[in-house]
């Protein structure tokens, strides 16, 4: 069963490299990608217990190639519009995606970001529906599946949570940004779950429309999202940008 991993809102993250900025102002642009496409998105069902825990799911040969494209986009990018700080999720496919993007830049010869994993930005955890395509829930589980029909934000599966549990903790992670004087431009690496809860903080976005974002599509692998500073608020620049991505 896949395993729901710690969440420490005191020490956003003990794995990183080196930071070399020093203080500055708040972020001014922020950037959140989902991974490179894994192998349950792929439709591969885990084979094992092991294949099974989120954490260690794997990148696709397509997701690695997605991240390599990534790195390049990112390396393309004007000096002053490049990432100062790479806030990852602790899952695999995530941390995976940012390093071959940090060696497209590191061939590019451009600076490299100081990197930190955060352990609140792991995808939402569905407990024991984890991994179960939605048409099976709705055959082996019709009452959890109705369940979620009828509250689609706040149903939380057995074991598991619901979209405003991870938004409660994608909250400390802006938290922690607004707080950052040493870096202006930031860029998270997580999930889809993750890129719609920060639409719905940054945008003060209701349910209706946090759900008007889903229904049109969730962000897609390797994509890009956007936004800039302006004041005490976020501006949406762009959503799920995939033109740097290959097709195969």
């Amino acid at each position: 069963m896949s395993k729901q991993p710690p969440a420490d809102p005191e020490i956003p993250g003990a794995t990183g490299s080196p930071c070399a900025y020093r203080d500055t102002a708040s972020p001014r642009l922020l950037y959140a990608v989902r991974h490179g496409q894994s192998t349950i998105n792929a439709g591969l069902r885990p084979a094992t217990p092991t294949e099974a825990d989120d954490m260690v799911v794997e990148l696709t040969d397509l997701g690695v190639r997605q991240s390599v494209a990534l790195g390049r986009w990112a390396a393309a990018l004007p000096a002053g519009q490049l990432p100062e700080i790479v806030l990852c999720s602790p899952y695999r496919r995530a941390a995976r995606t940012w390093q071959l993007a940090e060696a497209e830049l590191r061939a590019a010869g451009v600076a490299l970001p100081c990197r930190m994993t955060d352990p609140r930005l792991y995808d939402r955890f569905r407990g024991t529906l984890a991994h179960i395509p939605v048409s099976e829930v709705r055959e082996r589980y019709p009452e959890q599946y109705a369940a979620e029909q009828a509250d689609p934000l706040g149903y939380r599966p057995p074991g598991g949570e619901s979209f405003l549990d991870v938004a409660d903790r994608v909250r400390g992670v802006l938290d922690r940004i607004a707080a950052d004087t040493r870096h202006h431009r930031v860029l998270i690496v997580a999930h889809d779950a993750v890129i719609l809860l920060l639409r719905r903080l940054l945008e003060h976005l209701d349910d209706t429309a946090t759900l008007a974002v889903a229904d049109r599509g969730l962000a897609g692998n390797a994509s890009v999202t956007a936004w800039a500073r302006e004041a005490d608020d976020y501006r949406l620049l762009y959503y799920d940008h995939r033109e740097h991505l290959p097709r195969t």
